[in-house]
């Protein structure tokens, strides 16, 4: 939820607040502001006023964005999870963005291969590793992708200590040579 969001939820929070407690507090006329006359007169006062449509609105448009928001969730598509490692000093936890990492410094130096997106999954103490990219046209794809797996295997392995027990390459289109301008 950002913070445009979250000063919303708080501005229709406090506004909710004070009606209901107007609503709980109306039938026991303890309050010179809440009796029958004032009400009506209050009423009588909207009629005609377009000021309060507006807020009526507002308040609308805000109910809407929460609803949206709510039902929208907090799908965050980098989704942090732990490779947890113990040893005899205590518990080491990597988390899925530091394999994404050492996934990504070895896609950004191999030769051929270009725009890598990485995604990392963590399931019980296995990693799954998805790569994403586009090759130049030049290369031969069987052979290039395969020695892309072996190197991010052997460099993930070496670096965590743990088994990458499988690497999906998904090349996604043909990127155009790069030309020398002269």
């Amino acid at each position: 939820m950002n913070i445009f969001d979250k000063i919303v939820l708080v501005v229709f929070s406090l506004c909710i607040a004070i009606l209901s407690l107007a609503l709980v507090l109306f039938p026991f006329q303890q309050f010179d502001f809440l009796s029958k006359n004032n009400v009506e007169l209050l009423l009588d006062n909207i009629i005609g006023n377009y000021v309060y449509s507006v807020v009526g609105l507002i308040f609308l448009l805000a109910s809407i964005r929460l609803i949206v928001v709510a039902f929208k969730g907090n799908k965050d598509k980098n989704k942090t999870t732990y490779l947890i490692q113990r040893t005899d000093h205590g518990e080491i936890n990597i988390s899925s963005n530091t394999i994404v990492g050492l996934v990504e410094s070895v896609a950004e130096h191999f030769t051929g291969v270009r725009d890598i997106k990485t995604k990392v999954e963590i399931l019980e103490g296995q990693i799954f590793i998805d790569l994403k990219g586009q090759v130049s046209p030049e290369i031969n794809i069987p052979e290039t992708t395969e020695e892309l797996q072996l190197k991010v295997k052997e460099h993930v392995e070496n670096c965590t200590g743990v088994n990458v027990s499988e690497i999906k390459v998904l090349i996604t289109n043909v990127t155009a040579p790069i030309r020398n301008v002269k």
